[in-house]
């Protein structure tokens, strides 16, 4: 074949290894493996004739050995990439510009390398040996990556990738492909990529909320540990069935209906869903979730991925309930008292009452006590003590005073109002208060009132009549003690003969009229007693007296009628008592009156028993 139709047939040859390295290039940009790999094997097998083409040239005359290495050098221009040609020596025959200025990047010659060992152009710790990568590619026959190959250099670092082919026959050791290309942005990346994985793990590992990510079909693509864990309690499953799990698998119950839905408003419309309270049983265990899905977009607008939450408000839910009971409680307690329970806020408005207080103000709806003012709900004369009374409470003092509500019907009620302040963080937030119906204390007040208006009348009368008995009894006294002792002079002067000799019959008859002229004198004593008792004039004078003389005298006197009534009257007294300092006559009093009454109420044949004896009893 002459020169320049090999020239030719090369240069088309080139222009399509070039197109095809211009796809082979886009598609490693673009991810597409499969279409890079094809692509290359196009390259591979163009090159492969190229060489079955050439080999046997080799050794052609030198005119056809020139044409030849221009057309290496042609097509190796066509390439993007770094590429050089060796032979199984690793001499280089061949090179382009791109690998040229590749290795001026570096830090090395790019020029005058033809011939020389690419272990020298390419010198570790850039790439490291090149002789076992030639001799493994010659062995296999068949092309040859290695990829992240580290090269180091004064001020540069980085990675590349490394395609090596053999261009001959597999039976024959021929020259071989090296192909370059630089991936240290894209190695730079993939780290990140790796790292911002790494701390998306960090952070789903580090809330404490169950995080799981969806892909597009809404499948289980990644989650954390605690989302692991409560899909493999809920659901059953093995740790082998979470990717690529479906999510319905793991939706609560009540989203299943609704799950077209909210896939459409999650994937399509782009919108977030959120669902405040999921309830949901896990054995005999209750757990409340706060579920939400969150779509992701790339930087075009379009949803990626989806984010599904379960924030665990179990707690929550259970202090909430529990408020709310307390709350209940809490107004069952406010509802039932018998007083009206009121609050005001910092402005002075009620903001809270209960139906007792509405009661007294004759109200039906606490929207109406809302309303009004606290001087609209007092009498216009005791406004000026309900703003004295506020006045003091934002001041921080509690009030305890009495005023008079107008009920809605105009009519009065008097209430006692005890109230306190509410501060908040230091500030004035409110009032609250108790009001006291005190209508029924004024009614009892006033029954007291005309009660004790009727005993003070019923007391002056009393003493009227009391000091009229008194002056009655003085007065009988001493009317009737004069007659008296007329009429025991002359009975004892009968008695004692003083008015000349009496017979036996009426010596008895003159006793009779002494004994009974004593008894008389005896009762007018005691009322005069009475008299000066109740009036504080009675006196007594105390001196030592013998017990048993004391006993004695007074049993004696009642030994003859308790004889006629058929009764037996005896004493007995303790040996060795001391004397008592007594007032002997009242003393003797109070023994006549006990005896008295033990004769008058003791059968016949019983018997009265009167002693004295010593005792240590504190009661006695």
């Amino acid at each position: 074949m002459r020169p320049e139709r090999m020239r030719r047939a090369l240069s088309a040859q080139a222009s399509v290894i070039a197109a095809l390295s211009l796809l082979l290039l886009i598609s490693g940009i673009a991810g597409w493996r499969i279409a890079a790999v094809a692509f290359t094997i196009c390259i591979l097998a163009i090159l492969f004739a190229m060489s079955a083409f050439l080999l046997p040239r080799l050794r052609s005359p030198q005119p056809f050995i020139i044409d030849q290495r221009e057309g290496l050098a042609l097509w190796l221009e066509s390439l993007p990439s770094p590429s050089l040609v060796v032979n199984p020596q690793g001499e280089i025959l061949a090179l382009n510009g791109a690998c040229a200025a590749y290795l001026q990047s570096t830090g090395r010659n790019g020029t005058d390398l033809i011939a020389r060992s690419i272990n020298l152009a390419f010198l570790p710790p850039y790439f490291g040996n090149w002789t076992p990568l030639l001799e493994e590619a010659q062995q296999k026959g068949h092309p040859l990556e290695r990829s992240a190959e580290q090269y180091f250099t004064e001020d540069k670092e980085g990675a590349c990738r490394v395609w090596i082919a053999p261009l001959g026959p597999m039976s024959k050791k021929g020259p071989l492909l090296v192909m370059v290309q630089d991936i240290s942005e894209e190695t730079s990346e993939r780290a990140a990529l790796l790292e911002a994985q790494k701390r998306e793990m960090g952070i789903f590992e580090g809330v404490p909320v169950k995080i799981a990510v969806l892909d597009r079909n809404f499948r289980l693509v990644r989650c954390n540990h605690s989302m692991q864990q409560w899909i493999l309690d809920t659901c059953g499953l093995k740790e082998s069935d979470l990717p690529g799990l479906p999510s319905l698998d793991i939706m609560p119950q009540e989203f299943r209906a609704d799950w077209k839905h909210i896939l459409r408003r999650v994937l399509v419309e782009g919108r977030a869903f959120e669902q405040p309270r999921v309830h949901q049983t896990v054995g005999e265990n209750e757990f409340f979730h706060r579920v939400r899905l969150h779509p992701l977009t790339d930087e075009a607008g379009n949803v990626r991925e989806a984010l599904l939450l379960y924030e665990d408000v179990t707690e929550y839910v259970r202090l909430e309930r529990r408020l709310a009971e307390t709350t209940d409680y809490l107004n069952l307690l406010i509802e039932s008292l018998n007083d009206g329970f009121y609050a005001m806020d910092a402005q002075g408005r009620f903001s809270f009452c209960n139906q007792a207080f509405l009661d007294m103000l004759g109200m039906t709806s606490s929207e109406e006590l809302y309303q009004k003012e606290p001087t609209d709900i007092v009498l216009a004369g005791e406004a000026p003590k309900i703003m004295r009374m506020m006045e003091r409470r934002r001041r921080g003092e509690k009030v305890f005073f009495e005023t008079i509500l107008k009920r809605q019907d105009d009519t009065a009620l008097p209430v006692q109002i005890s109230s306190a302040p509410i501060f908040r963080s230091g500030k004035f937030a409110g009032i609250v208060g108790i009001a006291h119906d005190l209508s029924e204390r004024r009614r009892l007040e006033a029954m007291v009132e005309r009660t004790h208006q009727d005993l003070e009348k019923a007391y002056e009368e009393l003493s009227v009549l009391d000091k009229m008995k008194s002056d009655f009894i003085a007065i009988a006294s001493h009317e009737l003690r004069t007659p008296l002792s007329i009429i025991k002079g002359y009975a004892d002067a009968f008695q004692y003969n003083e008015l000349g000799e009496l017979t036996p019959f009426q010596m008895d008859k003159i006793r009779i009229i002494n004994a009974r002229a004593d008894q008389m004198t005896k009762i007018i004593n005691d009322l005069l007693d009475i008299t000066r008792l109740e009036e504080g004039r009675l006196v007594g004078q105390r001196w030592p007296a013998p017990v048993e003389r004391v006993i004695a005298n007074a049993v004696g006197e009642y030994k003859n009628q308790a004889e006629q009534q058929g009764q037996t009257l005896y004493y007995s007294i303790e040996e060795g008592l001391p004397p008592v300092s007594v007032d002997v006559w009242r003393v003797h009093q109070v023994m006549e009156n006990l005896i008295t009454n033990a004769l008058k109420f003791t059968p016949a044949g019983g018997s009265i028993d009167v002693f004295a004896r010593s005792a240590i009893d504190p009661d006695m």
